[in-house]
């Protein structure tokens, strides 16, 4: 656009706020249009010289929308507005630009981790992932019982015109369809059924099957023991974010979610025979080393700050920083803190209100007693829990609190189209595992935060 046009005119009315969260939503205020993303007024302007000029004007801080459109009312003209000149970067940047010196670090991508993969993704999860086992079970043989339906009568009139479309029956896909005309047989096999790390400390079962899962990655070879840094992609509107887990993840584990694991996922690599992933050598430290270092660094909210345009364009790139070792040692307490969040504790500084002699640990859905009063969480209609410290929502993953991840997912759900009813209490056999997931939660992201705050300034080498 700067080389297309002589002269550009630009008003951001911000109001982004769609998968931001706290301070990044309330900042960006209301959009001045009931939608819940970014609207900009923009004036393209040719002549016939030579000149070029980018002139740009940010309408403010945390407006809604009354505000915002009564400041353009005023303004009435672009003549009467103060501009800020905008020369783009390199990367042809306007705003946000990002820093030069960041172009020199080593990249996560292929500089440090020799592979790395996208999450899996399924195109039909409310068929092949479940929280209850036999559930997941029932749903891929119906639907396996009616593929095969299909493709017995395809036989007979050679056209997928009048296949049965039934989404209470089966999910098509282009890749399912293909399968359907190229005569793939689908047999169910119990031994594809595994646990899938499905959103921050979410955990389903997954049928794990190419022929059911559109896009199953590189993951087939994956085995447990190889743990997995699982961090926001590129193009993400939702700020930076990591994970560590130690399942195959889904690609909404976190928004266009990459994984990099610590051993390589080479056919029949067995613990025994693990071959490593990581080029240890930049930092003067083991592979192990860089492993955790780069997982501490991630949590950095220096890092995150000063890089934020930077990890929204592309993947990481990981500085050498002082005190690296002490980066290492947080690191590996954090990794150790996520990849066994089950086992933390329960917090038990909260105070638990139980309105029955017998109360039932199931749930349908929690929630908090009204918006913003997060220190409740109604587990049930026997179960309230109260006293939550604030500070316990400060530890943010894929855009959302951890705590807000348990709310949200350990509901009761019906998927619409399919009619399947997913149930988070067919999850464990243990009747208090959401209970005590819950309250574990609530400790990890107290501890995340002290740890986080505990790492050192982040003082650049090289």
């Amino acid at each position: 656009m700067y080389e297309e046009f002589n002269h550009i005119y630009s008003i951001n009315l911000r109001g982004a706020i769609k998968g931001k969260v706290g301070v990044d939503a309330t900042k960006e205020g209301q959009s001045v249009f009931n939608i819940l993303i970014g609207t900009a007024i923009t004036i393209l302007v040719k002549d016939d010289s030579e000149s070029h000029s980018i002139n740009y004007f940010d309408i403010g801080d945390f407006l809604n929308r009354n505000k915002k459109l009564k400041k353009i009312s005023e303004l009435k003209s672009i003549k009467n507005i103060s501009w800020n000149t905008v020369y783009p970067d390199e990367n042809n940047d306007w705003i946000n630009q990002r820093d030069e010196k960041y172009a020199n670090y080593p990249k996560m991508a292929g500089e440090i981790f020799e592979d790395w993969a996208v999450g899996i993704s399924t195109n039909r999860d409310a068929w092949v992932i479940s929280f209850g086992k036999e559930n997941l079970v029932d749903n891929v043989q119906r639907m396996i019982k009616q593929y095969e339906t299909e493709r017995n009568n395809l036989k007979l009139n050679n056209s997928t015109t009048d296949i049965d479309r039934d989404s209470s029956k089966i999910k098509w896909s282009s890749g399912l369809i293909d399968k359907l005309n190229k005569q793939v047989e689908i047999n169910f096999n119990n031994n594809r059924i595994q646990l899938i790390q499905y959103r921050p400390f979410t955990k389903k079962f997954i049928y794990y099957e190419n022929n059911l899962v559109e896009r199953p990655g590189k993951y087939r070879n994956w085995q447990k023991g190889n743990p997995i840094i699982f961090i926001t992609g590129k193009g993400s509107r939702r700020e930076f974010s990591t994970a560590m887990i130690n399942l195959i993840p889904s690609l909404d584990l976190i928004e266009k979610g990459q994984g990099f694991y610590q051993w390589h996922l080479n056919e029949g690599n067995l613990l025994s025979e693990k071959s490593d992933n990581i080029n240890g050598k930049k930092f003067g430290l083991s592979t192990e080393e860089t492993f955790y270092y780069i997982y501490g660094l991630l949590h950095s909210k220096a890092y995150r700050e000063n890089y934020a345009s930077d990890l929204k364009k592309e993947l990481p790139r990981i500085p050498l920083v002082k005190d690296k070792e002490k980066y290492v040692e947080i690191g590996k307490k954090l990794a150790d803190l996520h990849l066994n969040y089950e086992d933390v504790p329960v917090y038990d500084g909260v105070n638990i209100v139980f309105k029955s002699d017998n109360p039932s640990f199931k749930v349908k859905k929690m929630k908090h007693p009204k918006r913003g009063q997060l220190d409740t969480i109604i587990f049930n209609e026997d179960i309230v829990i109260t006293d939550i410290p604030e500070r316990a929502y400060e530890y943010v993953v894929n855009g959302k609190p951890a705590i807000e991840w348990i709310i949200d997912q350990y509901q009761v759900k019906k998927d619409k189209k399919s009619g399947i009813v997913d149930d988070p209490n067919e999850f464990s056999d243990n009747p208090k595992y959401i209970f005590n997931l819950l309250l574990s939660i609530i400790n990890v992201s107290l501890q995340t935060m002290d740890l986080v705050e505990s790492l050192p300034p982040l003082e650049i080498i090289v």
